[in-house]
């Protein structure tokens, strides 16, 4: 039976999707803009941005329930930290999708759309930047590393160094049978 954590498995979607989202938002804006590009194209970005968002309140949920089992190994301020810089990516992911909503919804008007696509851009810039520090701090949490040494209660290794040890403790019991 598997028991690592389902949460470092499902933070990779939001995270990677953050990365690209920017670049998408402002090539489409611009090509609606100037017309190289149909109106209705946008719906793409817009549905990708929703996948990220489903993703990002997953993967806040998925750690929510992993929680206690990182709080014993890496501290609970560290914790903390993460879960907080969690809760404002997934706000930006929102936010995002909002004004990304509101551009769909506005598409046929130029001046409308472009002001409301470039906030979307803008506020993916945002989601990336707090996506960028969430996942430095998740990182941490697993790896070790400066957030989680000065919490005090982690380990030099992080959480890889404690899933080795479970692993290597299973194998063993696994060729005893």
């Amino acid at each position: 039976m598997n028991t690592l954590p389902l949460h470092p498995a499902v933070v990779h979607v939001p995270l990677g999707l953050a990365v690209v989202m920017p670049l998408l938002l402002g090539a489409i804006v611009w090509a609606v803009v100037t017309r190289r590009l149909p109106a209705k194209v946008w719906l793409l970005p817009l549905l990708l941005q929703g996948v990220l968002l489903g993703a990002a309140v997953f993967a806040l949920r998925t750690g929510e329930q992993d929680e206690d089992r990182v709080e014993a190994r890496a501290g609970e301020s560290a914790v903390d930290a993460h879960e907080r810089a969690a809760q404002a990516f997934t706000a930006a992911a929102g936010a995002t999708f909002l004004a990304a909503a509101a551009a769909l919804a506005l598409r046929r008007r130029r001046g409308p759309f472009l002001i409301a696509g470039a906030a979307s851009v803008a506020l993916s810039v945002a989601m990336l930047v707090l996506g960028i520090q969430t996942g430095s701090r998740g990182g941490a949490l697993v790896h070790g590393g400066p957030e989680v040494a000065g919490g005090g209660a982690a380990r030099p290794g992080g959480l890889e160094e404690g899933a080795r040890e479970r692993t290597s403790a299973e194998d063993d019991d696994d060729e005893d049978d």
